[in-house]
């Protein structure tokens, strides 16, 4: 595929993979939390405990927002604090029993929208996506692996409308 062509799926692909994403959040928000809450509770359910600051790169956020994140969190029993194994100075930040079950429960809806859609395409389709499942992640993947906005130039790390 030449650089025009990776171009061009590039540009099809965005506002479309943004717009499901967006359609299945609004469908089933995490309730009473901002969509940085419900990030950051996402990041540590999949990631597991981690430091305050690879809390804050991993959002591509600042220490001070995400204290402030974490500070909210802790309040509605949704995270805690505990002091790193490896350097008592440290803080690691880690979901409570409560906070996996909110966003167990949260992923449970997910899933069941997001099942009652593909039910309603045509098995074509739904092969399709099957087929295309293994190379969505695998692009999930590289754009982890891409510096975070932080690191990119102004133009890059403009706010997308889509």
């Amino acid at each position: 595929m030449s650089d025009i062509e990776v171009s061009e799926l590039a540009v099809a692909l965005r506002p479309t993979v943004t717009r499901l994403y967006l359609a299945l959040r609004r469908r089933t928000p995490i309730q009473e939390y901002s969509a940085a809450q419900a990030s950051a509770l996402s990041v540590l359910l999949d990631d597991g405990p981690m430091r305050m600051g690879t809390l804050a790169d991993r959002e591509s956020i600042r220490m001070p927002t995400a204290t402030a994140l974490i500070d909210g969190l802790t309040k509605n029993g949704l995270v805690e604090r505990k002091p790193d194994p490896a350097d008592r100075r440290a803080v690691m930040v880690d979901l409570t029993a409560h906070g996996r079950h909110v966003l167990d429960q949260v992923r449970g809806r997910r899933d069941s929208i997001l099942t009652a859609a593909l039910a309603g395409l045509s098995p074509d389709d739904r092969a399709a996506l099957a087929a295309a499942a293994p190379a969505l992640q695998a692009l999930r993947e590289q754009l982890d692996a891409l510096p975070t906005h932080a690191d990119a130039t102004p133009a890059d790390a403009a706010t997308p409308t889509e």
